[in-house]
């Protein structure tokens, strides 16, 4: 992969040079900076130093590849395609193969995106994208064999199998075989498919083929309806149109496949390909919001904001992403320490009527520790929506936070009995009465339902091994916050936990060193943490929690 490669390139060697090649001099220079600003995320500075090393260097394809993966992940298609056309055709460089085939596929030349593919050898995330392309390719030559025969050894790998399936089910929608692609989108289904354009795609061939009731009811279900762009293809198959505002084609299927790759290698970290495959993804197909608010969205992880604001500016207005793009950016504020702005942002898309940012209002006052007008605009949202247990939730955690302990508590327990089995509601109320020490039994049972409905969260499982502490268990609360530290490792929190319950335990070292692990993560409580590896816990019933 990308990201492997450049992280492996740590040590500070100097690029190989070619036969003839002109003096390091400069060239290593920009090679040294451009590795740096791969290394820390700064994919435009990057793109910008390999190719003015690449300038001097026209044939060392180490440096191409590098100055293509760096323009790719920073979102700049013309500087990858400027790039790639420098490549000579039987080139090393993967990217060249992919942004030439990408460039192949929507000019409709299918032989030489395939061509262009075939020569693509890669890593393995290079190789999915590589995959995921040669699909369109073969489907637009009317190839549909090869798209199976292509598909079949990757459909049952996880976690690509849904994603593939999906695929699959839409080469066979482009080409008109309607049972084969509803058979497909099942199997994409029952792969745990979350991907809002292939969930569009499968209602509008419902709809086609005379399911028009089950359509509505696929895109009736909650975690569907939530989605804007889903929400909206509901509304125009109820007003008796199709569910999708355009058809099918090649370049719009792949850049579906490479916007869900995207999103697979977002979750593993690999902000690089990730990157990469949605600049791609856009390539083919500019209007897929989706593919902008996941571009934005790594590039805010990665501390890029100006990169993440230039992408959400690009959605348009009457997108049915924009809401979501306005909310993002408010967020992006948040994070620059400039409330102001965010709280301005969203109380404009709030006022012009859009509830989501009214919701997202409220969130970003909880955030900015504003917790009085966060109170009074969720309770607003409550009048107007009362069967919502997520708004009764977040009201909650404002009272408990604003000391107003038995209103918060009742709003937590209305939101469950709206909607019982909310795992961040029961483990909430839980944490919050083993926290005070109160109704111990029920707060344990309550959080070991929530552990059951959530199993790889980390901080349910903390709430498990204080809640065995706080009852003086400490055999299983060290056992449950081991757990929970292998869940989530960089929770400070979490580890400080941990530590108290191997003091209690008899631990003592081990309760200092993961004491020492949970301060280096610069907690809040810096002071406390110190003040334990120094001195140790005080009496049992001295200790307490924080994490509300």
């Amino acid at each position: 992969m990308l990201a492997a490669s450049i992280g492996l390139g740590a040590c500070a060697t100097a690029p190989p040079q070619p036969n003839n090649a002109p003096p390091l001099g400069d060239n290593y220079a920009d090679f040294l900076i451009g590795r740096v600003a791969s290394l820390h995320g700064d994919y435009a500075a990057a793109a910008e130093h390999f190719q003015a090393a690449l300038a001097r260097s026209p044939q060392d394809e180490d440096l191409l590849e590098r100055a293509l993966g760096a323009a790719l992940a920073a979102g700049d298609a013309d500087r990858a395609r400027q790039i790639a056309r420098l490549a000579p055709a039987n080139t090393l460089s993967v990217y060249a193969e992919l942004v030439r085939s990408v460039d192949a596929i929507s000019a409709g030349h299918w032989r030489d995106a395939q061509s262009e593919l075939a020569a693509a050898h890669g890593g393995a995330a290079e190789q999915l994208m590589a995959a995921m392309l040669a699909v369109w390719a073969n489907a637009g030559e009317g190839r549909i064999s090869a798209v199976s025969d292509d598909l079949a050894p990757l459909l049952g790998v996880p976690p690509y199998s849904g994603l593939l399936y999906a695929q699959q089910a839409m080469a066979y929608d482009f080409a008109g075989r309607n049972p084969e692609a509803l058979s497909a989108y099942a199997a994409a289904a029952d792969g745990g498919l979350w991907l809002a354009p292939a969930i569009l795609r499968r209602a509008d061939l419902m709809a086609r083929t005379g399911a028009h009731d089950q359509a509505e009811a696929l895109l009736g279900e909650p975690v569907y309806a939530a989605n804007p762009e889903l929400a909206a293809a509901g509304a125009r198959l109820r007003a008796g149109a199709s569910a999708a505002l355009t058809p099918i084609t090649p370049a719009k299927g792949a850049a579906v496949g490479l916007y869900g790759l995207a999103t697979i290698y977002a979750q593993q970290s690999d902000f690089a390909n990730a990157l990469a495959a949605l600049t791609l993804s856009l390539m083919l197909d500019p209007g897929l919001d989706e593919a902008k608010l996941a571009f934005a969205d790594a590039q805010t992880r990665l501390g890029n904001n100006d990169a993440a604001v230039r992408a959400l500016h690009s959605l348009a207005d009457t997108s049915d992403y924009a809401s979501s793009a306005h909310i993002m950016e408010a967020w992006t504020l948040v994070g620059q320490n400039r409330g102001d702005a965010a709280v301005a942002l969203v109380q404009q898309a709030a006022a012009a009527g859009d509830g989501r940012a009214a919701r997202a209002l409220g969130d970003i006052y909880r955030a900015l520790h504003r917790d009085d007008q966060a109170e009074a605009q969720f309770s607003a949202l409550i009048a107007l929506n009362p069967d919502d247990w997520r708004l009764y939730f977040a009201r909650g955690a404002v009272r408990v936070k604003l000391h107003r302990v038995e209103a918060g508590e009742a709003d937590l327990q209305h939101a469950l009995a709206i909607s019982p089995d909310q795992p961040e509601v029961l483990n909430y109320l839980g944490y919050s009465w083993v926290d005070r020490g109160v109704r111990l039994p029920e707060a344990l049972a309550m959080i070991e339902r929530a552990l059951a409905l959530r199993p790889d969260s980390g901080p349910i499982a903390d709430s498990l091994g204080w809640a065995y502490f706080r009852m003086r268990d400490y055999r299983r609360a060290v056992e449950a916050l081991e757990h929970a530290v292998e869940l989530d490792p960089g929770d400070g929190t979490l580890n400080a936990h941990l530590g108290d319950a191997y003091w209690r335990a008899g631990r003592r070292l081990q309760a200092r060193y993961q004491w020492r692990h949970a301060l280096a993560q610069a907690p809040d409580d810096a002071g406390a943490l110190q003040a334990k590896i120094d001195h140790g816990l005080g009496p049992e019933t001295a200790t307490r929690g924080r994490r509300q």
